[in-house]
């Protein structure tokens, strides 16, 4: 989502919060299934890759569960 130049409005401010903990949790989730795939089927030639996708993985989840709060306060 791309916000338009000009006044942001609340709807603006929850619409993009809403997409950025809706796009972490889908990349959260792409990681996290790209690293074990990764683990499974190229075993130890790309152990640090697949450490990176884990951690990329948590950080994104952490995103979500930062972002919660906001999304709670612009529903109300």
């Amino acid at each position: 989502m791309a916000l338009m130049s000009g006044q942001l409005t609340a709807d603006d401010l929850r619409a993009a919060v809403e997409d950025i903990s809706r796009r972490s949790a889908e990349l959260s989730s792409a990681a996290a299934s790209l690293a074990a795939r990764a683990e499974t089927d190229l075993g130890h030639d790309v152990a640090e890759i697949v450490k990176d996708l884990r951690a990329a993985a948590r950080q994104l989840g952490v995103t979500r569960l930062l972002l919660e709060p906001a999304g709670v306060d612009l529903a109300a």
